[in-house]
């Protein structure tokens, strides 16, 4: 029982340090991002529209950028970008379908912030009922299930979010060297661990059963 509330105590703590890595810092270079464009957008009195953090390949295998520079010695270094942000002058008219694709990013990212906050309630709640010893608990059973449909959920939206965003960028942008790129739109990590979760919890599910059939059975 000890070790068990130690590693859901453990889990909490990496789930938070994941929560600050993976959504506040982000936010905050995203604030600082934000005031960096409304800036521009002021000085020079035009509308813009960002995509942040694009995956992109070059168009040429051996194209490398040669405009930065070792401060260290001074020389030039060899940059090759697999990820980049781009600002973009937006356009006067957009599609109707490019409207649509765009509420439904917005939609969708409000939607991933309200399930990650919701899942570290669900953890305390675990760890609560841990501490009352309630280990073979159905209502566990079931917000373990709840967090594991939570994250395959953020992670098929998530890879959602992506694709609409490459759509977008492609419609907006066309780079001179780079393409950008469907290859990591899909959020694997989460949508297996999300999977791995809800496997776990039906062996857990099992046992419980067995147990209860045990205790009628004595």
């Amino acid at each position: 029982m000890k070790r068990l509330k130690t590693l859901c105590l453990i889990l909490l703590i990496i789930f938070f340090g994941s929560l600050y890595q993976g959504a506040v810092l982000p936010f905050i270079e995203g604030v600082k991002y934000g005031l960096t464009i409304a800036k521009y957008e002021t000085e020079t009195n035009t509308k813009t529209e960002e995509f942040l953090m694009m995956d992109v390949t070059p168009k040429n295998e051996n194209f490398v950028e040669t405009t930065e520079i070792n401060s260290k010695t001074g020389e030039e270094v060899l940059v090759r970008a697999t990820n980049i942000s781009v600002i973009a002058n937006a356009i006067s008219k957009k599609p109707i379908w490019l409207i649509i694709l765009q509420s439904v990013y917005s939609l969708l990212m409000i939607v991933i912030l309200v399930l990650g906050v919701w899942i570290p309630f669900l953890v305390v709640k675990i760890l609560r009922s841990l501490q009352h010893s309630e280990v073979f608990d159905r209502i566990n059973l079931q917000r373990i299930n709840r967090i594991g449909f939570i994250i395959l959920a953020m992670g098929i939206f998530g890879s959602i979010i992506q694709t609409l965003n490459v759509i977008s960028a492609k419609h907006f942008v066309e780079l001179a060297h780079f393409n950008f790129s469907f290859a990591k739109v899909i959020d694997f990590n989460s949508i297996i661990m999300g999977v791995i979760i809800l496997i776990m919890n039906e062996v857990l599910k099992m046992a419980i059963e067995m147990k209860e059939e045990q205790d009628l059975t004595i």
